[in-house]
């Protein structure tokens, strides 16, 4: 009999569309995960600027595609507000590949609002939370200490959402 959350209970997993890794090699990283997953490319954001926080950016090469119905996001910490991806990655330089995060999409800004609001309320960390006007709201709430990973919430706005379709799929 398979085991049934109970009514009311919280899960840190509904709406997952996402597996997130960070890498100190961004482009031995992408062939990689190429091959692991029959990737055959990714859409590349280099450079890519965005909002951690009140006056707080992160600098960051990020890759998607999908693998079947689950986007893998890479992302190259650069600088800025990147330490909480560093600090999964070697000290000593060497070649890696890490997991991350889970990303959850919520089907409204709203809805997000209330999980944040849920997160803050219990005392969760919430090392990122950011808006990038006319594009998503998102945060980064810390599971390490349960799972290991962070969990990403993200609503994309109605401008974004059109968007989200040119990232490749295998």
């Amino acid at each position: 009999m398979a085991a049934r959350i109970p009514q009311g209970a919280s899960a840190p997993f509904p709406g997952l569309y996402q597996v997130a890794y960070v890498t100190n090699d961004f482009e031995r990283a992408l062939r990689q995960f190429g091959v692991t997953h029959r990737i055959g490319e990714f859409m590349k954001l280099p450079e890519m600027h965005y909002n951690t926080g009140p006056d707080r950016e992160a600098v960051c090469n990020v890759a998607l595609a999908y693998s079947g119905a689950l986007e893998i996001e890479v992302i190259q910490p650069l600088s800025g507000d990147v330490q909480f991806y560093k600090d999964y990655l070697p000290t000593d330089g060497a070649f890696t590949v890490r997991f991350h995060h889970l990303s959850r999409l919520f089907e409204s800004k709203a809805e997000l609002e209330q999980q944040v609001a849920e997160y803050r309320k219990a005392g969760r960390a919430l090392p990122v939370d950011g808006y990038s006007p006319g594009t998503a709201r998102y945060f980064y709430a810390d599971f390490r200490a349960e799972a290991g990973h962070y969990m990403e919430g993200i609503y994309f706005e109605p401008e974004a959402q059109a968007w989200l379709a040119s990232i490749p799929r295998f």
